[in-house]
């Protein structure tokens, strides 16, 4: 839960859904099944009911053999950033940071900020992560809407840098990405979405 601590002020305007995404890796000494098993039945039905999510998705590496660092690519819709950030200095935070490194490397989780673009589906179970070497970011939507697959722009919070610059997300190969862009990483993911009905938004 620390995708949005490092946020500072509010950006949000009324009826603005903000995204954030946490790249969430397991503790060294338990597997990615055991970590995923934690975190669906433990660490994300804590948190549904302490945070004012408008959408929650946890996705899961479903590779084995991959290690990029991090076995979740958690998504987290919110209203306001400030409104999370103030519950994660008072004793929800306290609660959701106890928690954490019973399945977590709790330092080396990593948050930023996420701008999706209505390009296409954002379910598909490939995940690309990409790096812009002074690509276009209009022509990466294009590419995007033309494949029909979902991209989300990204940005650090603060001074920490994003590991990536954008993720495409499709069912299948990866469409030729435009000039100035290129994949730093691709993983197939399993993805658990929180039922909005149980949200309290």
């Amino acid at each position: 839960m620390l995708v949005v601590q490092r946020a500072g002020r509010d950006a949000a305007v009324s009826g603005e859904t903000i995204k954030t995404i946490g790249f969430m890796p397991r503790r060294p000494d338990i597997d990615r099944a055991a970590f995923k098993a934690y975190y669906e039945t433990r660490h994300a039905p804590l948190a549904v009911p302490l945070f004012p999510f408008r959408r929650y998705r946890r996705n899961h590496l479903a590779d084995a053999a991959v290690e990029p660092g991090f076995d979740c690519i958690s998504e987290f819709w919110v209203g306001s950033l400030a409104e999370i950030g103030s519950l994660m200095e008072g004793e929800v935070g306290d609660r959701m940071r106890a928690d954490e490194p019973n399945f977590m490397d709790q330092p080396r989780i990593l948050a930023v900020r996420a701008e999706p673009v209505a390009t296409g589906s954002d379910a598909g179970r490939t995940m690309a992560l990409l790096r812009s070497e002074g690509g276009d970011p209009d022509a990466l939507v294009n590419t995007a809407r033309q494949s029909g697959a979902g991209l989300d722009l990204l940005a650090p919070f603060g001074k920490e840098p994003a590991p990536f610059d954008a993720i495409l997300r499709c069912d299948g190969a990866v469409p030729p990405l435009p000039a100035g862009w290129t994949t730093a990483l691709t993983v197939t993911v399993e993805a658990h979405e929180t039922d909005p009905a149980t949200l309290r938004r």
